[in-house]
């Protein structure tokens, strides 16, 4: 082989190395701006998580400082409540005229208006009234008072 040959041949081969090295670096290049794009989102990701755990810690507390405030609450109550039964039994146990009205049966429809489920509004008395459940006057009462 001549010497011009083998210099064609080598700048041909030095061309094709050039050629895919460019590629090469051009594919990296991709792969970097992937790989950086994916580093930027994951960060991103990453605060947006750790502002949502902020916020619900934030909120756990506030919820736990309810929870508390609503067991002393709820314990004021109780306390209050056992004092007014506390009166009321000792009021009951001291007189015989309230031992013995305490003591007695309530009227059947009283009984029947205290055993049916409460109402809580227009929606509930009007869902009674559909059902057939409705509230009756006492017998013997008038057409007017009605």
């Amino acid at each position: 082989m001549s010497v011009p040959g083998l210099r064609y041949w080598l700048a041909l081969a030095a061309l094709v190395v050039a050629v895919a090295g460019a590629q090469y670096v051009r594919a990296l290049q991709g792969r970097l701006a992937t790989a950086q794009d994916a580093a930027r989102q994951a960060k991103q990701d990453a605060g947006t998580r750790d502002a949502i755990i902020s916020r619900l810690l934030t909120d756990a507390r506030e919820k736990a400082q309810q929870r508390a405030q609503l067991d002393r609450t709820r314990g004021a109550v109780d306390a209050t409540l056992a004092a007014y039964q506390s009166q009321l039994r000792k009021l009951i146990d001291e007189n015989e005229a309230v031992r013995t009205w305490a003591a007695a049966h309530l009227p059947d429809d009283v009984v029947r208006l205290h055993s049916s489920p409460a109402l809580a509004g227009a929606d509930d008395y009007a869902q009674r009234v559909r059902s057939g459940d409705a509230l009756h006057p006492a017998r013997g009462a008038s057409a007017d008072e009605r």
